[in-house]
């Protein structure tokens, strides 16, 4: 059981520490209003606007929550040369490692928000393109980079690809330091060797080949997947059931989740992965930092939007956690 002494102790380490996140940056915009009739034109909501908000998204939330606990997260992704990317740049000013390509457009996710639901989101993004020029200040500042972990966040864009993936896990095997994925499906075959991935319970259905219905199920998949890709470890988030995970030579464990109401799961797992990713490069061991994980991911789930967890709001909830046991 993980006691309030060591909670300290692996939270006070996390300050200097750098994780490299390389992924698909994404800029989240919100707009908030309240609809109080629908339009005369069409059977629409009509919102009136009173707050619009824009927020680190994909691998930029992933650095973000770093950020918020202390440590340093280095973005490394691509974007367009654009007003967007420009915002970006505003939101992330320490440890910004984006590149700006002529050639792509910059990824944003517009949420319209009424009354904390959202009623409609609209994207703006195409598929990330890789060519020589790009793969070479890829290539550049992956090596120039002096990390503690690294955290590769796919969201399936395109900044994902097989040559990206294998200088990460050349540059961690070097460094002897975590490399963890957030999977998606298009790339599973690109995350063997890793130290850990940390799908969902529908992309552990595919990563397994199998349907997940209960507990045996989710370890027979999580052994399976550990072993196919051959990794370290493997866990899987289930939303309102917590975490699972399994690591070599070791047995398999649950942890229930802790939400007392759920608002948005949006960047839960981003969350998820960073947190766990940065206990581990302090010297957790892979249950201590699934339950940091774990415990962040209920804070964040009680938030509208994409969200980041403090320090302080982390050891309160873990405080909270062990006094109900």
């Amino acid at each position: 059981m993980l006691k309030p002494g060591r909670i300290a102790e692996i939270c006070s380490r996390f300050a200097g520490k750098k994780i490299l996140v390389y992924g698909d940056v994404i800029l989240d915009r919100y707009i908030f209003g309240h609809v109080e009739r629908i339009s005369p034109e069409a059977p629409v909501p009509v919102v009136t606007v009173e707050l619009e908000e824009s927020r680190l998204g994909g691998a930029g939330n992933v650095a973000a929550n770093i950020d918020r606990l202390g440590a340093g997260g280095l973005l490394l992704g691509v974007t367009g040369r654009d007003g967007f990317a420009g915002e970006i740049a505003r939101l992330k000013k320490k440890g910004n490692l984006v590149v700006r390509a002529a050639g792509n457009r910059t990824i944003v996710k517009t949420r319209i928000i009424s009354q904390r639901q959202q009623i409609v989101r609209v994207d703006r993004e195409g598929v990330i393109r890789l060519d020589a020029a790009l793969l070479g200040r890829i290539r550049a500042a992956i090596v120039a980079c002096a990390c503690d972990g690294i955290i590769v966040s796919d969201y399936g864009k395109g900044t994902v690809n097989a040559e990206v993936m294998a200088l990460l896990k050349a540059r961690a095997a070097a460094a002897g330091i975590p490399i963890v994925v957030d999977p998606k499906p298009p790339h599973f075959d690109l995350y063997c060797g890793v130290t850990g991935i940390t799908p969902n319970l529908k992309e552990a259905e595919q990563m397994a080949a199998m349907d997940i219905h209960g507990d045996a199920a989710v370890a027979r998949a999580l052994n399976r997947i550990r072993r196919k890709y051959r990794t370290r470890f493997t866990l899987v988030t289930r939303g309102s059931q917590g975490i699972s995970a399994a690591e070599k030579n070791r047995r398999l464990f649950h942890l229930p989740a802790f939400s007392r109401e759920v608002f948005d799961v949006t960047g839960a797992g981003d969350t998820v992965v960073a947190v766990l990713t940065l206990a581990l490069a302090v010297g957790a061991d892979l249950r201590e930092a699934v339950a940091l994980a774990n415990a962040a991911a209920s804070i964040v789930v009680e938030k509208v939007g994409t969200s980041q967890v403090g320090l302080e709001e982390l050891q309160d909830r873990l405080a909270f956690i062990l006094s109900q046991r």
